[in-house]
């Protein structure tokens, strides 16, 4: 059985557009990993914040190994940074082929910091608190789908 991974990744908006053109652009990205993830066996959340996109994906290490390379190649990512990418016991995420945290004006945290910083120790803090703002953000997501 191949080890289980968690990959945190944060990257600089490039889709050229209105708010629209972008909320097209991520329901393309939600479509295409809700098909392909679960024969995968990725799952993970998504946020789109500040103009910036912050992501966990959660499977095995070859497949998001694969699926990285082609974040960093899509056009609609700049500056992709990873955040951390480690063996993790449980999934954070195990019911979403890819849960979507929303759109946000506003950033969570330092994504600008961050991606300017070149602190390991920085990145890696980050991308624990990546985990846990999306890991809540969805969960309120969740009960606001439940209470409509």
């Amino acid at each position: 059985m191949n080890a289980l991974y968690s990959l945190a990744y944060i990257s600089k908006n490039t889709i050229k557009g209105d708010r629209d053109v972008i909320e097209a652009e991520i329901k393309s990205i939600l479509a295409s990993a809700h098909k392909n993830n679960p024969a995968l066996n990725v799952t993970g959340a998504l946020l789109y914040s500040g103009g910036y996109f912050c992501q966990v994906i959660e499977g095995p290490e070859e497949v998001l190994e694969e699926l990285f390379e082609n974040i960093q190649l899509d056009s609609r990512h700049g500056q992709v940074t990873v955040l951390h990418f480690e063996p993790i016991e449980k999934r954070s995420f195990g019911e979403w082929a890819m849960a979507f945290a929303g759109i946000e004006d506003e950033m969570r945290f330092d994504a600008a910091g961050i991606l300017d910083s070149k602190d390991k120790i920085k990145a890696e803090e980050a991308g624990r608190n990546l985990v846990s703002t999306l890991d809540r953000l969805v969960t309120q997501h969740q009960g606001v789908l439940k209470n409509a």
